[in-house]
């Protein structure tokens, strides 16, 4: 007799793989997984966030005005409508140096990427010289001038 014809699909019929899936609780008893469950619950709550809104405000406030400002607040020499009024104030300061930059970036990204029906290349080195002189006005105090 001949052995059977080997194809492709015979093998597929004929291999069955037996997988040997080894955990850790099958070593250990009831009273260890419980143990196990609970220490990887603790490691869970070390992961989470640390810290709330409250917390991030008052870092920012530290952060930017500093430890005697920070106290001040605290102790109510500075009312928190007030602060709120000098944080949101400092983060439009913040924005407004980097907004230049920004919208340079803008311009000459978008401009890059968008050739004209023509052919030719955009404007977009022009545009990013008036938005940089713009700036640089704005900057320097002069508006629309």
């Amino acid at each position: 007799m001949t052995a059977p014809e080997l194809t492709l699909n015979n093998v597929k019929k004929s291999a069955k793989v037996v997988s040997n899936v080894v955990r850790v609780s099958d070593f250990l008893s009831n009273e260890k997984k419980i143990e196990l469950k609970l220490a990887q619950e603790a490691r869970a709550m070390k992961k989470n966030r640390g810290f709330d809104d409250v917390d991030a405000y008052s870092a920012e406030i530290l952060g930017r005005f500093g430890y005697e400002a920070w106290l001040a607040w605290q102790s109510g020499q500075i009312k928190g409508q007030k602060m709120a009024k000098m944080i949101l104030a400092e983060r439009a300061r913040q924005k407004r140096e980097l907004i230049g930059l920004e919208s340079l970036i803008i311009a000459s990204v978008a401009g890059a990427n968008n050739p004209t029906k023509t052919g030719h290349a955009p404007k977009s080195l022009r545009n990013a010289i008036k938005i940089l002189k713009s700036e640089q006005k704005e900057a320097k105090g002069v508006i629309n001038g």
